[in-house]
């Protein structure tokens, strides 16, 4: 008797999937079905906790991710490094500290390691620069015979050499430097007047210490957003802005690239000095890798899980960038910028047996990072299922869909508000979407990446929410 009654919750349970299976479908032609849609190159899958795939559409193509590539890199990190990793800037001196007359016989040295968060603005509660202070002044030192130095002595600021030309200038666009400093931008800072078209004024550039020639061909434009932008190469302190700022401004602050992070940091620490009443003598000194050392300050960034947070929850290049250098430097390989990449890709075509993708960057600024919605979706249900610390970092830096970072506006007000945790990925013709949609405490990693469309990217967002409603209504 119970045999009928088992084929019969077979046959309903299999009914169900059937169903939900063949509305999924639907949706996705109700998507296809709009122009918009049809005349771009889009690829969406979804699975369900278990690893299964319940909807894909060419899955297995390859687009441009833009900053979804930040998962990736992000989730390398999580694997490689320890869990207590920090970044350490060092507060050195190569002499004795005479205290009849408050002199440091010797120079100070400020020993970098690449740490993306010095004196960053996502991180105010942390400063080097007040530490800083706070160790001279204990000290009491009111001399240094010889002068400040930056270590590594040599300059390696570098930027990827598969970025565009014109992203080099904006902030967005920043390179790796072991003397990262202040999230290696600084400010310019336009007065605007009410006529549309008008020259725009710069008032003032931050740091104080930037050395930035400026040709400014900014206008006042009719757009109420910043639609300038700046051309500039690295070590070069020139650069072209051109764009549009809105009317009526006055001290409206506009990012650029640092062209010399090492310099800016070694004015600040100068500046600081300064405050202090810190007189540097800049006398000439046996070499100071000769001399005795001792560490006065050892500076710790945040917390790894902090980081990873900052890379995918503000969807920062900088960050990203560097702490795909540092992970590469923890597996002892010491490569430039643009050879970083390739251990990245060779991590995860390790870990996720696959081999049809290619990485160029850390970050996603590259437009010839290639990789797929089945590939991203490996890597959902890789991290989903990896040991705790693992799971739970990766998930925690991931912003909340109508509530926070990056997706903040995606689907607020709506059902996937607060049930769809992941990262967006945008840039001229891409809009791409990763991540997971919760749903009794299961969850769907879910990936859709549409490239080459050319109607607005907030109506391509529009159409993406709506799908993503839509599937989630139907899990």
């Amino acid at each position: 008797m119970k045999r009928p009654l088992l084929i019969f919750v077979f046959q309903f349970v299999s009914t169900i999937s059937f169903f939900a299976q063949d509305s999924l479908e639907s949706i996705l032609s109700n998507f296809f079905s709009d122009e918009e849609i049809t005349n771009s190159y889009v690829g969406v899958e979804l699975r369900n906790q278990n690893g299964e795939i319940l909807l894909m559409h060419h899955s297995k193509k390859l687009f441009v991710p833009a900053s979804l590539q930040k998962l990736f890199t992000s989730s390398y990190a999580i694997n490689i490094l320890p869990n207590d990793f920090t970044f350490k800037t060092y507060v050195i001196v190569d002499g004795e500290i005479d205290s009849l007359t408050n002199t440091l016989l010797g120079n100070l040295i400020i020993q970098t390691s690449g740490d993306p968060s010095l004196e960053s603005r996502f991180f105010k509660t942390y400063s080097f620069i007040s530490d800083l202070n706070f160790v001279l002044n204990k000290l009491n030192i009111q001399f240094i015979s010889g002068n400040i130095i930056v270590s590594p002595e040599i300059n390696n600021y570098q930027t990827n050499s598969q970025w565009l030309w014109s992203d080099l200038g904006n902030y967005y666009g920043a390179g790796y430097s072991s003397h990262t400093f202040k999230d290696n931008y600084v400010e310019v800072f336009f007065r605007s007047t009410n006529n549309i078209g008008d020259s725009t004024s710069i008032l003032k550039i931050e740091p104080s210490e930037s050395t930035f020639i400026i040709d400014n061909d900014v206008i006042v434009g009719a757009s109420n957003r910043d639609l300038s932008y700046a051309f500039g190469a690295p070590f070069q302190n020139r650069r072209i802005m051109k764009g549009t700022i809105p009317a009526n401004k006055e001290n409206f602050p506009v990012k650029i690239s640092m062209h010399n992070p090492k310099l800016f940091l070694k004015s600040a620490v100068t500046s600081e000095c300064i405050k202090l009443g810190i007189e540097i003598q800049n006398k000439l000194l046996k070499n100071h890798k000769n001399r005795p050392m001792d560490t006065l300050l050892t500076y710790s960034s945040p917390p790894l899980v902090d980081l990873v947070e900052c890379v995918n929850y503000h969807s920062n290049n900088n960050y990203a960038e560097h702490l795909l250098m540092e992970t590469v430097s923890n597996q002892n390989k010491m490569v430039s910028l643009d050879k970083a990449s390739e251990f990245l890709e060779f991590f995860w075509k390790e870990k996720l047996g696959l081999t049809d993708f290619t990485f160029k960057d850390g970050s996603g600024l590259s437009r010839l990072n290639l990789s797929s919605p089945n590939l991203f979706n490996q890597l959902l249900y890789f991290q989903l299922n990896s040991n705790t610390y693992i799971k739970e970092t990766f998930l925690n830096s991931l912003p909340i869909a109508g509530v926070s970072g990056t997706l903040k506006y995606l689907g607020d007000g709506t059902p996937i508000e607060g049930n769809f945790i992941g990262k967006s990925g945008s840039m001229s013709g891409v809009r791409c979407y990763s991540g997971y949609f919760i749903k009794n405490n299961n969850y769907f990693p879910f990936t859709i990446m549409i490239n080459n469309f050319i109607c607005s990217d907030y109506l391509i967002r529009k159409h993406i929410e709506k799908l993503m409603i839509a599937i989630y209504d139907n899990l």
